[in-house]
């Protein structure tokens, strides 16, 4: 598709899509008592992971957090990204027909599929730089107060957290819910695994304790983690090997209670050693809470309340119309560049008082590369902060200090009114307010973190919200496994479909390295999406090499259900915000194109029985890898959904544009020719993932998959289907880290019992005390990340509570219980409805409808009787539902409809 044709489709989606004209006057918030309640307040800013405030206008953002008695902002852009790949260390692209020809024979090493005499060995591109990978901007430290060495406390999720000495040891205690921890960080230090290479550790604790030590260095990134340990209950030393050629910066020591009761660890001493001899920490400096601060999420600005002789008093605002931050502070501010070691250093200097840098990305043989300046002016005790990149301008350094300048000698009244009005029609388009204080929270503060990463125009976000070091974990990337979606997810159902707009942008520009990825490994028409994409991907009709500048993972790049998943949410998008542009130029090409796909590779499978096929080979997502002779990559439960899903789309889309006659036929052959879902033998199956494989402690939740998101296992299936899947995901066991999301909204699809109360515990336990939501409930490893963008999707598991509409059927509070008051106000249903509605005392109160695109209307009632009124006067007219007790209107566009009980 041209690209001035693709961006006309895309932001006029994006303006169907938005709830309100920004050109008109502000509506009203709906619920601004239950916005204002969100607002995040923490005890301190030490840590930036669990206190640091997530600030940002969708494109450029920041943590806002202390080191020492600095207050730092470090700063990030989206499309701040350094692209290059080193495609010369990738093997050769792998083919369908190899992979085949593997399996029938010896495979030894089943991580890569390479020609037959091959010697290639590797490391491959993604696994000898950090790059590609978004980069930080730079950082802004306010204050100059230096950070002393000692000990300070970065997580405290207990109701009770200490630090005291007693006798000769230090005691840290938790104590409050199950599996809840604290942490505490000795830095900053200034050692190196080569010259330190063991680490040692005499501790006891009590039985319900654990331990966990981290090992960070300089810049945040983790170089060491001892995973969590049995604390000993009496007095033992524990020894670490280093990793070698490490600076460490940091060392963090975390306990972790077991059951909820006082839990105690008792570190005696903390020593490293090596050949420059014994270096011990002291255990007795312990730093006070640096300063409390408060987020206004209703207006987008943070309040740092500051410390005598400490940390300094600020209010930070990342302004909605510019790309500006704009800081308030009595304290000197100093723009300081990120030195990162594949990277050239960043030029600096001043202009007439404006701090400046500026930092070339080099480019590649395919990519041109990029650079970006910062620029920080100051007036007075206002200071402005503006990113330009080359992508915006010619001349970056000229117009970020030119935009800079402006923002601080701007007046201030009208900057901070624009902004809190983007920001209130923003919070007017939809809002809850629910009887359970941490999920209403969280509604809130998770849709704002998104608001704070993606906006219409902006590149899409990666794995992380902001960046806490310089080598993002999985390159943070976008990994289509399940990651990324997950991230947008949240944009439908809360009425704001507009911050989904970056990916479309992402998965209409990958269209023609889709399609030559279909071609070039599975000799194919259609299109297929890889598990992994970047930022910046040319086509690859531009690149030189045998791959083309193509990177894809030998084992999880073949889960044939991706390529579906990833075109999915373009789709949703399409279903809740209804554009015929849109469907014409975007969704419908990206289902089709996918579905061509899955036609052409079930026409290559084997014959299964009763007319279906093997669906075969492919990848169980993150389980099993390739297997001998593959015995476990064949019918997986993830792959028939998503198959089917995008078929059934491409069908729909092909079917509303009347066109593709010969594709429908097809699509619905193949459809028919799919494999039943795998399920375990006897009197009461359940789903597995992929066939002849046991259920097993599964990291994404496939056997749930076929419910959400593969949206084709629904309320209104057959009874045993239902049955089967609410089954299989109660007894479902999974690690505690990919599945959080796709758990709770399956489980809210089936209207499963006690699906609030599951929620609610799994969120309280992931919540920092800046509330962003870890990945994992322990506390584990892959925490220390970052801050995960795909845990924002918290806000669309809360709305499948109040709302659903998979399969074009609303239901309202599908999974909320009866007798507990909730209200929604504009939550969005596919077929761009703005569905209103209250329930209270057990009863649901009458149910308001704003069709914003017309078409057919069905609704599940929820009373014995129904009926509907066409505008505020009208009468009401019965409604006559069908077997399953669906009612179903016509509408045009604008129309507002009011239905209620029959009295």
């Amino acid at each position: 598709m041209p690209r001035p044709l693709l961006a006309a489709a895309l932001t006029l989606a994006a303006a169907t899509g938005a709830a309100m004209d920004a050109q008109a006057a502000p509506p009203a918030i709906p619920f601004p008592k239950a916005l204002d309640d969100a607002a995040i307040a923490v005890a301190r800013l030490d840590s930036i992971l669990d206190h640091a405030l997530l600030l940002g206008n969708g494109d450029l953002n920041a943590l806002l957090h202390c080191d020492g008695g600095t207050l730092v902002l470090r700063v990030t852009k989206n499309d701040v990204w350094d692209a290059r790949l080193d495609a010369q260390r990738d093997p050769p692209i792998p083919t369908l027909a190899r992979i085949k020809q593997l399996a029938a024979g010896q495979w030894p090493d089943r991580k890569w599929i390479l020609p037959e005499g091959s010697t290639w060995k590797g490391p491959d591109s993604y696994h000898s730089h950090p790059y590609p990978c978004p980069r930080a901007c730079a950082t802004v430290r306010l204050g100059t107060r230096p950070a002393k060495p000692s000990w300070r406390c970065i997580r405290a999720q207990g109701r009770h957290n200490a630090w005291q000495r007693q006798a000769a040891a230090t005691v840290m205690s938790i104590e409050g819910r199950k599996e809840a921890s604290n942490g505490y960080a000795f830095g900053p230090i200034a050692l190196s695994t080569d010259d330190y290479t063991t680490l040692r550790v005499r501790l006891s604790g009590t039985e319900n304790a654990r331990f966990y030590i981290d090992l960070m260095d300089p810049t945040n990134q983790g170089i060491f983690g001892s995973r969590w340990r049995e604390s000993p209950t009496t007095s033992e030393e524990r020894t670490f090997k280093l990793p070698p050629g490490k600076p460490v910066g940091r060392i963090i020591l975390y306990t972790w209670t077991e059951d909820g009761a006082r839990a105690e660890n008792r570190f005696e001493a903390v020593t490293f050693e090596g050949p420059k001899g014994k270096l011990a920490i002291d255990l007795t400096l312990i730093a006070p809470p640096s300063c409390p601060a408060r987020l206004d999420i209703r207006r987008a600005v943070a309040h740092v309340a500051g410390a005598e002789g400490g940390v300094p008093e600020a209010a930070v605002r990342a302004l909605a119309g510019r790309n500006v931050f704009l800081i308030d502070s009595p304290a000197d501010a100093t723009l300081t560049p990120i030195h990162v070691r594949d990277l050239p250093d960043p030029e600096t200097g001043d202009r007439d008082g404006v701090a400046w840098l500026r930092q070339q990305i080099p480019g590649d043989p395919g990519w041109p590369g990029l650079s970006f300046a910062v620029a920080l002016a100051t007036r007075g005790e206002r200071k402005a902060l503006a990113v330009v990149t080359s992508r915006e301008s010619k001349a970056e350094l000229d117009t970020a200090i030119r935009l800079a300048r402006d923002s601080a000698q701007a007046d201030p009244a009208p900057l901070a009114r624009d902004h809190e009005a983007a920001w209130s029609r923003f919070w007017a388009a939809s809002g809850i307010d629910i009887d359970d204080a941490r999920l209403r929270q969280a509604w809130y503060q998770n849709l704002y973190f998104l608001r704070c990463v993606s906006k219409p125009g902006a590149v899409a976000p990666g794995l992380f919200a902001s960046l806490v070091n310089d080598t993002p974990a999985w390159h943070g990337d976008y990994h289509t496994n399940y990651n990324i979606q997950q991230t947008f997810w949240t944009a439908y159902n809360t009425n704001h479909p507009e911050l989904a707009e970056p990916y479309d942008q992402l998965i209409a520009s990958y269209f023609p390295r889709a399609r030559w990825l279909a071609r070039t490994i599975f000799d194919s028409g259609g299109a297929y999406y890889p598990h992994v994409l970047f930022a910046y991907e040319p086509p690859p009709e531009q690149c030189e090499g045998p791959t083309r500048r193509q990177y894809i993972h030998h084992v999880w790049g073949f889960t044939l259900g991706v390529a579906g998943f990833t075109v999915q949410p373009v789709w949703w998008h399409y279903k809740h915000a209804p554009s015929r542009p849109f469907l014409e130029q975007v969704a419908y090409p990206a289902v089709r194109d996918v579905a061509r796909f899955y036609a052409d590779f079930i026409d290559g499978c084997q014959p299964g029985e009763g007319g279906r096929v093997v669906l075969a080979p492919s990848v169980s997502p993150e389980h099993w890898g390739w297997t001998p002779k593959l015995a476990r990559n064949r019918n997986g439960a993830f792959d028939i959904a998503m198959v089917r899903y995008t078929l059934e789309a491409a069908i729909e889309g092909a079917t509303t544009l009347g066109r593709d006659a010969e594709l429908v036929a097809r699509f619905r052959k193949a459809i028919e020719r799919l494999p039943a879902y795998p399920t375990t033998k006897g009197d009461e199956p359940v789903v597995v993932d992929v066939e002849d494989a046991p259920p097993i402690n599964y990291n994404i939740a496939v056997p749930a998959c076929p419910v959400f998101p593969g949206d084709v296992v629904t309320w209104f299936s057959p009874p045993a289907e239902k049955e089967l899947f609410a089954r299989t995901i109660e007894g479902l066991r999974w690690n505690g880290n990919n599945s959080m999301i796709i758990l709770a909204v399956a489980r809210a699809r089936l209207s499963m019992p006690g699906t609030l109360e599951w929620l609610r515990a799994e969120v309280e336990a992931r919540t920092r005390p800046n509330r962003t939501i870890t990945l994992n409930r322990l506390g584990a490893h892959f925490n220390r990340f970052g801050h995960y963008t795909e845990q924002f999707a918290v806000s669309m598991a809360v709305g499948e509570l109040l709302l659903q509409s998979v399969g074009d059927v609303i239901r309202v509070f599908p999974a909320w219980p009866q007798d507990r008051p909730a209200r929604f106000r504009d939550l969005r249903a596919q077929g761009g409805f703005l569905v209103s509605a209250a329930v209270a005392g057990g009863e649901v109160g009458p149910i308001e409808i704003t069709s914003t695109a017309g078409g057919r209307l069905r609704l599940l009632a929820p009373w014995p009787t129904i009926a509907v009124r066409r505008g505020a006067d009208a009468r009401p007219t019965p409604l006559e539902p069908d077997a399953r007790g669906i009612v179903a209107l016509d509408t045009r566009p604008g129309d507002r409809l009011l239905l209620e009980q029959a009295r």
